[in-house]
């Protein structure tokens, strides 16, 4: 009857057991979850590497939904970057162009020198250049636009802006005001002919802006297409100009933008464009783009001083005079 105290004794000095889980196991389990927890840190940590890893081979994936909203909005991501052309720029490339005489030769000019001078809004001095100097210029003022090609060629062509014609620009082997909208040295107009706004069409990431042309009759005639990339700096990657036969006038692919200078516009540095109908094309590779602000105007001086034959694009054709038209007598 003595040992009742001494079992009290021992069960009050024994060490407290949970209920549900035995000593050695409960150590074990809470082993197991720090183990895991720190497996977890580890995986983490990996993961993070990884990825920080892929970004810089790969580079980072553009965000999804950059397209523009708005025909508005794309259009001003266009000319709010085209904006910033606001002084004479300069650009020193290589070009190969071809093209097709008036007698059906076919001439090229293949990895020549070039040199681009621009100033706002329009006036434009496109060398191409051999060892021997300059072979071909491509021109324009305020007031004229001219092309001239030597030696085996040796003409000038030009014609008034405030003049000039569809059937005229069609003689040229590249059309000036084409040659600007390919070269993407203005600003995006806001309507075509006939007064109708752009229509923006988005596919996934695929946005594109849509002019369509309206003729005398009030009928479609002709239509401009124009792809935006949809990252950064969102600014044309093509350029199709149709006809009203449904035939291309111009296509244009923009590649490779750069900024000009620290504050300039974004401009493509590789171009290929092509003419159809003059079966004319060009590729552009711009190796400096900086801006010249010691360029003044008479630069893109007419060459007057031209000495070989010389076709005014846009003349009118001469009327016959008064005696001609005058009936005979009988």
């Amino acid at each position: 009857m003595t040992s009742a105290p001494h079992d009290e004794q021992r069960l009050a000095t024994a060490p407290a057991r949970s209920s549900t889980c035995p000593p050695e196991k409960f150590d074990t389990a809470q082993g197991r979850g720090r183990s895991a927890h720190r497996r977890q840190r580890r995986t983490g940590r990996a993961d993070m590497l990884l990825t920080a890893l892929a970004v810089l081979i790969c580079g980072c994936p553009p965000p999804r939904d950059l397209t523009p909203v708005t025909r508005r909005e794309a259009l001003l991501r266009v000319n709010d970057n085209l904006a910033r052309l606001d002084r004479p720029v300069q650009y020193a490339a290589v070009v190969s162009f071809r093209f097709v005489d008036s007698e059906g030769r076919t001439r090229s000019f293949v990895g020549h020198d070039a040199r681009l001078l621009f100033a706002p809004p329009q006036s434009l001095l496109f060398d191409v250049r051999s060892l021997a100097g300059t072979v071909a210029q491509f021109g324009s003022n305020d007031e004229r636009y001219w092309v001239w090609i030597e030696p085996e060629v040796n003409k000038l062509w030009w014609g008034r802006w405030d003049q000039s014609r569809e059937q005229a620009l069609e003689k040229l082997p590249v059309p000036p005001n084409e040659l600007m909208d390919a070269l993407l040295l203005r600003p995006l107009p806001e309507t075509l002919e006939g007064g109708l706004l752009p229509v923006l069409r988005k596919a996934d990431d695929d946005c594109r802006l849509l002019f369509v042309r309206l003729g005398i009759d009030r009928q479609p005639s002709g239509m401009r297409e124009i792809q935006l990339d949809p990252r950064p700096p969102h600014q044309p990657l093509e350029i199709v100009d149709w006809l009203p036969d449904g035939q291309v006038a111009m296509h244009a692919i923009l590649r490779d933008y750069q900024r000009i200078g620290a504050d300039g516009p974004y401009t493509p540095r590789r171009y290929i464009v092509t003419w159809p109908r003059q079966r004319a094309e060009m590729r552009l590779d711009v190796l400096r783009a900086t801006f010249r602000l010691d360029i003044g105007s008479e630069v893109f001086e007419f060459p007057t001083g031209w000495r070989g034959e010389t076709e005014q694009i846009d003349a009118e054709p001469a009327r016959p005079s008064a005696c001609s038209e005058r009936p005979a007598t009988p």
